[in-house]
């Protein structure tokens, strides 16, 4: 053999071994990327390392870089050419259809999921059949839903004010036009707070008076009704930060005037020590305070569970033992971000143990604390192929929120990183529809002035409709939760006018017949005597002081039922009631108006520190106003309003009462 030959053995050798290393070496650095939470920088190493060597164990580390990415398409693709390898790959095929079915690739994933459990030889086979049929079941959901007719909701994406690049989550909304939220721009995750100014967000700032937090990062807060305290968790620092293997403790600050008091860590049976406690929403219950939190502890169903401490609110800080929320809600999988709407009773919560149409969902049950109803899948478009969590509603219920890495056409185009998505109900419009007659001839009106106004909450009026009807009735449409005024003008006529408030009930019409009487007396007939305007009717009850009675200001027997009829021009109406009556002026706080009225409704229990829950049935529309009182002074009645309308009801209105007599709303 000549030297010539023999370099050129040893050169080709070289090059074989150079090539070898190449591809080890990107492998390794794909490993080290990984370890550290970059997947990108990973999936690209991996791919070149792939490009020049055809191993399956590097396709599945491509696969795996993309999943944890949450870009599924890509993961999907990786995987495919493995997919039937679970021994080599554990639970590979499971994962390939499931990026299939967060890709919205329904009808592919459905046949994954068949696949991999005809071949599926594992441990537990009873238990991996019921996901898999939970699998299935959601893909067939997710076929189905946009074939169902939904309300009329609008989404939209906040723009730069709130979003950003990097993680935005855990929203609430503690009062109209207010924002905080979570977000890991700069690197670490911190609480802002962002306002709405027409139509926009503005940039979120951390709050002002908050307490410096040196170490860890801060984040998914929940305010207290009551405004006193606000729960958040640190986490550890880590460059996984997000996922569900971050160690997370609750603490809660408290209110000091203006400022806020040092973070104060919850014991460590609520904060064991090696497992997370995270995601904390507090709700009051009559003067118990009730922390619902998500927690991986022992002696939940597995994974994040749902679980919750009370407190007293008058001695807060003295904690009950974590409870679990039980198997109705919590599943092999996971279970987050808790939101209970106190109004409706409804537990809403994201799940991937669950049925869903793409990985996490959010569910809603109906009960409390350990007393739940199976759980629902709230459905388009609150929930997409992708990860939804976080939900919450605004303060006047008709706008929410929630966080999601769903693609927002035009503004979002990957799935690789979470944002706030804002939901408004377009509110379905209510009828209403009345006559108008002569009230001495009883003849209906054809021609008449009709004017819609818009009662506010500070007690001004907006007028909405303006309208010349020449053919017989007013037909106008109104929207729920709100307070209105209908005026009715003819010429030759007294104008007639009537209040209400829509209670938002189905098949309800909300209009009035009026009656109105002629400014001059008719040829055809004599003058119809001017007589003074009846007086409030009390039925079988003496407004005078009964003697003997305990308090000398009372009128009437306590408890007794009377009727009486409402004494200013707009707020008119006959009522009937047993609430207590007094002489002089007091007030009453009036929350809302319902067709049926529930005394266990949990919204009315929250308010039994600031007076007694009353009723006044209106009898010409069969409605029930639901008030608290009562106030004998100004300064009690306005105390008492701002608690109210901070413990959710964004609507309620001062009523002024005179003799034991409704005059109705006032502004204080």
């Amino acid at each position: 053999m000549t030297t010539r030959i023999v370099y050129l053995i040893l050169a080709m050798a070289f090059s074989v071994s150079v090539q070898a290393q190449s591809w080890q070496k990107m492998a390794k650095t794909a490993d080290e990327f990984f370890s550290k939470g970059d997947y990108a920088k990973a999936a690209k190493e991996y791919e070149k390392a792939y490009a020049k060597k055809d191993k399956k164990e590097l396709l599945f580390k491509i696969g795996e870089s993309y999943y944890l990415m949450r870009n599924y398409r890509k993961a999907a693709e990786s995987y495919q050419n493995i997919k039937d390898l679970n021994k080599e790959f554990s639970l590979v095929g499971l994962k390939y259809a499931r990026s299939l079915k967060q890709d919205g690739q329904y009808e592919r994933a459905i046949r994954a999921f068949q696949d991999f459990l005809k071949g599926y030889a594992g441990e537990n086979k009873a238990t991996m059949e019921d996901i898999i049929s939970d699998e299935i079941q959601g893909c067939e959901l997710g076929k189905s839903l946009p074939l169902q007719p939904t309300p009329e909701v609008e989404v939209s994406r906040p723009g730069g004010g709130v979003n950003t690049e990097s993680n935005e989550f855990a929203p609430f909304c503690p009062e109209v036009g207010v924002l905080y939220y979570s977000s890991t721009m700069g690197g670490q995750a911190r609480i802002y707070r962002s306002e709405k100014n027409a139509g926009s967000w503005s940039k979120g700032l951390t709050p002002e008076n908050f307490p410096v937090i040196q170490n860890g990062q801060y984040c998914n807060g929940s305010l207290s009704p009551d405004g006193n305290r606000f729960y958040f968790t640190i986490c550890e620092n880590s460059t996984t930060f997000g996922n569900l293997s971050t160690r997370c403790e609750i603490f809660v600050i408290e209110r000091e005037g203006v400022r806020w008091s040092a973070p104060r860590r919850l014991p460590d049976f609520v904060n064991v020590k090696g497992f997370t406690s995270t995601q904390p929403w507090v709700v009051h219950r009559g003067d118990v305070e009730i922390v619902y939190f998500a927690s991986n502890r022992q002696g939940g169903r597995g994974g994040l569970d749902l679980w919750y401490i009370t407190t007293n609110i008058n001695r807060p800080g003295d904690f009950s033992q974590p409870i679990n929320l039980g198997p109705a809600i919590n599943t092999l999988g996971n279970e987050m971000s808790p939101y209970f709407d106190s109004a409706e009773g409804n537990l809403y919560f994201a799940s991937n143990g669950h049925v869903s149409i793409g990985g996490f969902d959010i569910q809603k049950a109906r009960g409390d604390l350990t007393n739940w109803a199976t759980p629902v899948n709230v459905g388009l478009p609150y929930n997409s192929g992708a990860d939804d969590f976080f939900f919450v509603k605004g303060e006047n219920g008709n706008v929410a929120f929630l966080s999601s890495n769903r693609i927002s056409a035009g503004e979002k185009t990957t799935t690789q990183d979470d944002d706030i998505f804002e939901i408004r109900l377009k509110p379905r419009a209510l009828p209403l529809e009345g006559y108008v007659f002569d009230l001495d001839l009883g003849e209906r009106l054809t021609s008449f002035n009709v004017v819609l106004s818009e009662i506010l909450d500070n007690g001004s009026e907006t007028i909405l409709v303006n309208r010349i009807i020449t053919d017989g009735p007013y037909r106008l449409e109104l929207l729920p939760q709100r307070q209105y005024r209908v005026a009715v003008n003819a010429e030759g006529y007294e104008g007639g006018s009537y209040t209400f408030f829509t209670s938002d009930q189905s098949n309800v019409n909300y209009g009035q017949p009026l009656f109105l009487r002629k400014l001059t007396p008719s040829p055809e007939t004599k003058p119809t005597p001017v007589t003074p305007g009846p007086k409030p009717v009390v039925t079988g009850t003496d407004l005078s002081p009964i003697p003997g009675t305990p308090n000398s200001g009372t009128i009437g027997v306590p408890g007794e039922t009377y009727t009486l009829k409402g004494t200013s021009q707009i707020d008119n109406l006959e009522y009937r009631s047993n609430a207590p009556r007094y002489y002089g002026v007091y007030y009453k706080i009036q929350l809302t108006a319902v067709g049926r009225f529930d005394p266990a409704d949990s919204r009315y229990s929250k308010l039994s520190d600031l007076g007694s829950i009353q009723t006044e049935f209106i009898l010409s529309r069969n409605l029930t106003r639901v008030l608290v009182g009562d106030f004998m002074d100004e300064t009690s009645v306005r105390q008492a309003f701002a608690q109210v309308k901070r413990r959710g009801f964004p609507s309620a209105y001062i009523a002024k009462y005179e003799n034991g007599v409704r005059y109705g709303r006032v502004n204080l």
